[in-house]
Formats: C-alpha cells, structure tokens, sequence
C-alpha cells in the first residue's frame, strides 16, 4: 500500500492579506505540519492546484517559503488561479509534458498516477475561472491511459477542474468544459479510474460514467452546501481539510482530515466500542 498526501485550493496571498478573515499562507503551514506530523509514511505531496490567490511571482516565493519544510518528492498542479508561467518560472522542477503543460505521471504497485492540467489556455485569462483541456492535452492522456491498459494497472485521475456536475448551480458553471469528451476518453480506455479533484472547495464524493469521484476541500475556505445559488464565490470559514491517499492493489482510497478539528492525542473509548 502506498499513502499519497493532496492538498488543494491553497490560495496563497501577499503578506497581510487574507480571504475572509483567514491567512491562507498560515493555513497551509498548519495544514502540511499536521500532515508530516500524522502521515510521515506518505510516500509524496500533491499540491492540486490554485497553489495562489493571483498567480503573482510574490504570491509563489511565499508559497515556495512553506515548501522548504517538505522533506518528500512534491507535484504542483495548476488551477485556474494560478498563472501557468509564472508557476514554472518560480519552480523550474514542476514536471512539464512536450507541450509545456503542468503534467505529470508515476506508477505505484499497480497504479498509474496521473495529474493533469485543466487551466483555460494558453494565453492565461484571469477571469476563466472554468476548466479545459485541448488536443495535445488529450494526446497525452490517451497514451497514460493506453499504457495503464498495457500494464493492468488502475488509474488515480488527479484534476484541479472536475469534469462532472455536483448540484451546486454556482459551482457546476466553472467545471472542466471538456466533460463528454473526457468521459468518453476514460471509457475508450477501459480502465478502472478514480477521479481526485479540488477546485470545489467541499468534501464531495460519488460516480460519474462509472468512476468513482473525490472532491478535497481548501486548506483555507470553503463552499457552502447552498444548492441553488447560482454565484460562484460563496465562502464559508468550515474547518481546513487535505486528502490522505490509499492506493492499494484493490484499487483507490480516498480520507479526508479536518486537520483543524482532529485530536493529535486519540484514546480508544471502550464505552463506544461496547456500543458498536
């Protein structure tokens, strides 16, 4: 079994800046010390995207101030808060594909890891807040996937933009646009694949084309369970999370850890287990 740690919507901000009342830089922090803390087997960190609020060169050196207290092999994936250049400008060793997009892929046991990029573009546009994928990226894919096929492995399809609708109006405007598409790519596969998502802001989970989807809050805010409104932007201060990755020769398993809510100190309780 190999354990993954994925944090996600990080938001980093300029010194003395925050998001409703909240210091997304002192978040991450608290995030990945208790992620180290708890997890010291995890075998790697991605780091799923909107790793800034701006995608401004300053923004990415605070952001790069948390990462040198990371010991393990990381992956940085782009958002659509994020600016692709100057993301790859900051960290030359994010791994790239042929096209110059923010791709990466690795195998554990019999799982093929893959992170793609879903930011609208090139060129960048700061207010596409809505996710894509082109010819070239879909080029790519294809042959990860055709090689998983090969190789009898299973698939953990890790995405900034979901391609799926979760019932939140405001939210399902600004999906990755390309979703038919991509679901009929993942069925030409025919391979086992569990999507692991951000973007949302929630702890979502559920199937869509047949796959199993994951959806990690923010290290920072979140979106609240608000159904019908159709704005994109609601933000609510409910408890920080990042994800905690099973990858098993089974398939997929995907936690999530409040980080802010769990106990660092758990004592079994003999009267619940009495209960049970």
């Amino acid at each position: 079994m190999t354990k993954l740690l994925a944090l996600t919507d990080i938001h980093i901000k300029p010194v003395g800046q925050t998001i409703i009342g909240l210091d997304p830089y002192e978040n991450f922090k608290r995030a990945l010390k208790h992620a180290f803390d708890h997890h010291p087997d995890a075998e790697r960190v991605i780091l799923m995207g909107d790793l800034t609020n701006s995608g401004t060169p300053e923004e990415y050196a605070r952001f790069g101030e948390v990462l040198k207290s990371c010991d393990k092999p990381i992956t940085l994936m782009c958002g659509n808060h994020d600016q692709r250049d100057n993301l790859t400008a900051a960290f030359p060793w994010a791994t790239l594909d042929a096209n110059g997009f923010v791709q990466d892929a690795f195998v554990y046991g019999n799982t093929r890891v893959l992170t793609i990029d879903t930011q609208y573009g090139p060129p960048f546009v700061s207010y596409a807040h809505f996710g894509a994928y082109c010819d070239p990226r879909f080029d790519w894919l294809n042959t990860q996937l055709a090689a998983a096929k090969a190789e009898g492995q299973n698939v953990a399809l890790f995405a900034h933009h979901p391609p799926f609708k979760v019932g939140l109006k405001g939210l399902d405007q600004i999906r990755m646009r390309d979703d038919k598409r991509m679901a009929q790519t993942l069925a030409f596969a025919d391979v086992p694949v569990h999507l692991l998502c951000g973007h949302l802001h929630r702890t979502i989970s559920g199937s869509w084309h047949g796959h199993g989807f994951t959806v990690f809050k923010s290290t920072c805010h979140q979106t609240p369970l608000a159904f019908d409104d159709p704005s994109m932007s609601l933000s609510t201060a409910e408890p920080a999370a990042y994800g905690v990755i099973l990858l098993t020769n089974d398939g997929v398993i995907a936690h999530t850890e409040d980080f802010d809510l769990a106990e660092d100190d758990v004592q079994p309780s003999s009267e619940a287990m009495s209960d049970a």
